[in-house]
C-alpha cells in the first residue's frame, strides 16, 4: 500500500499573490475551448456590412480570432473572473496578515521547534499569534500540549519578525 504524499502547506500571503496573479491573467481574456490557452482579446474594428449585389449569393459567416497556441477558432470570452474565485480572493485578502517574505521568515524560525512541522509553521505564519491562548488554539487538535517555553519562543519569533 502506497502512502500518498501531502502537498507542502503554503501561507496565505503566498496564496494571495498566486491567486491575484492567476486571476489577473484570466480577466478579460479569450480562452480556447480546444487547448485551454488564454490570450488577449484583439482589437477589432467594426465591420460595416455591404449589401450583396446578387440576392442569391450567400455571404460567409464572420470568422473570429484564432488561438495562438493551437490555431482553433473556438474561443470563449472570459469577461469576469468566476464568482467562486472572486470570493476566494476576497477571503484571502481579508485573512492574510503578513506578506510572503515575512511568512517565510516566521516559518523558518518556528520550524526548528520540537512540535512544529510544516503545517503548523504555515498556520503560525497565517495567524500571527501574540498571546499564549492563540498558540494553544493552533495546536488544539493535537494530543500533546506545548510547554511554556515553546509557546514563548513561538510568540517571540512572531513578534521579532513582525516588529510588534
Amino acid at each position: 500500500m502506497e502512502i500518498e504524499s501531502q502537498p507542502n502547506p503554503v501561507p496565505l500571503g503566498d496564496v494571495k499573490e498566486l491567486l491575484e496573479k492567476e486571476l489577473s491573467i484570466r480577466e478579460n481574456k479569450l480562452r480556447c475551448i480546444e487547448c485551454g490557452n488564454f490570450q488577449a482579446v484583439p482589437e477589432i474594428e467594426p465591420v460595416v456590412e455591404k449589401p450583396s449585389e446578387e440576392d442569391g449569393e450567400e455571404s460567409e459567416a464572420p470568422v473570429g480570432p484564432t488561438c495562438d497556441s493551437c490555431g482553433s477558432t473556438r474561443l470563449n470570452l472570459i469577461e469576469q473572473i468566476q464568482y467562486e474565485h472572486k470570493l476566494a480572493l476576497d477571503h484571502v485578502r481579508l485573512v492574510s496578515q503578513s506578506p510572503p517574505k515575512q511568512s517565510k521568515e516566521i516559518m523558518d524560525k518556528v520550524i526548528e521547534l520540537e512540535h512544529v512541522d510544516d503545517y503548523y509553521a504555515a498556520k503560525i505564519a497565517d495567524i500571527l499569534p501574540m498571546h499564549p491562548d492563540d498558540v494553544r488554539s493552533i495546536f488544539a487538535r493535537e494530543r500533546f500540549s506545548l510547554g511554556k517555553e515553546e509557546i514563548e519562543s513561538i510568540i517571540s519569533a512572531v513578534k521579532e519578525t513582525t516588529g510588534a
